[in-house]
């Protein structure tokens, strides 16, 4: 019986769990890696979507806040007299002025 020789194929390797191929520098790598990968890229998307909703949604919270912030001490100012020319800060029940730093 005539044994057929075997033909190596140069770009074709084995690595200690599963095969790839190199070609030109660039490593073709095994399907369960590449899964693996889309599955982590898939997760993170999610996250990042995930993440700009709820930047967004506090966006817009916070913007409402700084309004309602803005209408509170225009409503103080009015009612008690305040220096508008004053920056005013508010700590548990007490308006005072803002101490300027130097």
């Amino acid at each position: 019986m005539v044994r057929k020789k075997e033909t190596k194929n140069p770009i074709h390797h084995v690595g200690k769990c599963t095969e790839y191929e190199l070609v030109d520098g660039v490593y073709y790598i095994a399907p369960i890696y590449i899964t693996r990968f889309r599955d982590l890229a898939a997760r993170q998307t999610g996250i990042d979507e995930m993440l700009g909703s709820v930047t967004r949604h506090a966006t817009g919270t916070l913007e409402q806040i700084a309004k309602e912030y803005q209408h509170i001490w225009s409503d103080i100012i009015n009612d008690i007299g305040l220096d508008k020319s004053i920056q005013w800060i508010y700590t548990n029940g007490i308006i005072k002025p803002k101490e300027q730093t130097k």
